[in-house]
């Protein structure tokens, strides 16, 4: 949270209880507080027992089985309602303070990476001019949007956390690629002994074959909307097409951006998703700890003939990559595309009793429940069966970050190959199949998978 440079806030010895309670009770009196009976218990709990000396019982267990009645048996570490609600809270105290509860002389709030609240006091002082940061022309801060990617120009800098994340994770890549080379130039015993037998049974044609694995990003063919003081030249490159102010409207509103300027699309083929950069830097690291190295490329530059020489593990949905519909036409699970009647989805074309005929995203509505997500994962023969083929196609990239961390989890392959043994008792050789997990989001954020079904493919 920015705070404002006119105010300066004390610690919590100068704040009495009375004060802390009279301002909790404004606080859950507010709208956001009042929509969500959750959030009401969670900040009540913490600030009675913060005011009544018991801070020091305030953990993740005690919450999720008192205020989320969880019961004796919650287990933080297979769900985690408790993050997920403290980072909610956090978000709208944040929210409140900026503004409803502006003016307010006390204020809580409840730290990153802490259950434990803080009460703090304000009172006005003469902002120093020298505090005021200097105003940095034509340099737009950027924010990260679904699907699209804004540059804006706030009133002073600010960091913007999913865009410092995104750059975490764009050097984690990057790092877990450098850490594949150098596995393979060197594997060790140790290395070796790290590869589970699950995963060594399921990834036998990848472990044993003599070429190393090349990752291909999908390619979404998407728009950037970038916000600039002042109108751009006609003629400026690259091309940018200005937006229709009512569609303008919208952006301001839902990204918070401050009046004035202008804002233009700009088309782009080379958008970078997320969950695809965290599913890379997963499949680096696994492939390093069995000692192969893995090289990276784009679905752009993909041809038929790669296709047939390269051990390929393509990501992203068919609506992003072109290579997805043509390599899954005939096999019992497909995609989709979005259309005027219906989202992208799943199609079973084969369904087993108890099996749906179609997957496709369940958006809950609300901001403190999970919306469902889908991928689709196909491990292939290939095209002339000499080098295997995974495809990992979340619907959202977030479902393909998920996907690709159940398939290099020790404890998530085990399950998988059990559900692959049941389906085919006596099978034999490498496992070739296509499995269909759940994935739960949390403002953008996966938070767990699941497998739903799974399909031996003969």
């Amino acid at each position: 949270m920015h705070w404002p440079t006119t105010w300066r806030l004390h610690t919590a010895s100068s704040v009495s209880n009375a004060e802390v309670q009279a301002e909790l009770e404004a606080v859950l009196r507010a709208p956001a507080f009042e929509r969500s009976e959750r959030l009401q218990r969670f900040l009540r709990y913490i600030c009675e027992l913060t005011l009544s000396g018991e801070s020091g019982r305030i953990n993740e267990y005690l919450i999720g089985s008192e205020v989320f009645r969880k019961g004796v048996d919650y287990n933080p570490n297979e769900d985690s309602i408790v993050r997920r609600q403290a980072h909610t809270l956090r978000q709208k105290l944040q929210e409140y303070y900026a503004g409803e509860g502006s003016d307010h002389a006390i204020r809580i709030e409840l730290p990153v990476g802490r259950y434990v609240p803080v009460f703090r006091r304000k009172e006005q002082i003469n902002p120093s001019p020298a505090a005021e940061p200097a105003a940095v022309p034509n340099e737009p801060n950027k924010v990260v949007a679904e699907g699209s990617v804004v540059e804006a120009q706030p009133p002073r800098p600010r960091f913007d956390r999913r865009v410092l994340a995104a750059c975490g994770a764009a050097l984690l890549f990057a790092l877990g690629l450098v850490v594949g080379r150098w596995s393979a130039a060197a594997p060790t015993v140790t290395q070796a002994h790290r590869t589970s037998p699950a995963a060594k049974e399921i990834w036998g044609a990848w472990l044993s074959d003599a070429q190393e694995a090349v990752i291909c990003f999908s390619n979404p063919i998407t728009a950037v909307v970038k916000h600039f003081d002042h109108p751009t030249p006609p003629d400026a490159l690259p091309r940018r097409y200005p937006m229709h102010p009512a569609d303008e409207a919208v952006f301001r509103d839902v990204l918070r951006l401050p009046a004035g300027g202008r804002m233009y699309f700009t088309p782009v083929v080379n958008q970078a998703k997320m969950g695809e950069a965290v599913a890379g830097v997963l499949l680096a690291r696994f492939f390093a700890a069995a000692g192969k190295s893995v090289s990276v490329t784009q679905s752009r530059f993909l041809s038929w003939e790669d296709l047939t020489r390269q051990t390929l593990i393509i990501l992203g949905h068919n609506e992003a990559n072109q290579w997805i519909d043509p390599l899954l036409k005939k096999q019992p699970f497909r995609l989709a595309s979005t259309s005027a009647k219906e989202q992208r989805g799943i199609v079973n074309s084969q369904p087993a009793p108890g099996e749906k005929p179609f997957y496709t995203i369940a958006y809950s509505g609300d901001e403190n429940d999970a919306d469902e997500e889908y991928a689709l994962v196909s491990m292939l023969s290939g095209l002339e069966g000499e080098h295997p083929l995974l495809l990992v196609s979340g619907l959202n990239t977030q479902a393909t970050q998920m996907a690709t961390e159940y398939l290099t989890k020790e404890a998530t392959l085990h399950e998988l190959l059990g559900r692959l043994r049941a389906a085919d008792p006596h099978h034999s050789g490498p496992w070739h199949f296509q499995a269909v997990l759940k994935t739960e989001v949390h403002d953008k954020v996966p938070t767990s998978v699941s497998l739903t079904t799974v399909r031996v493919v003969r």
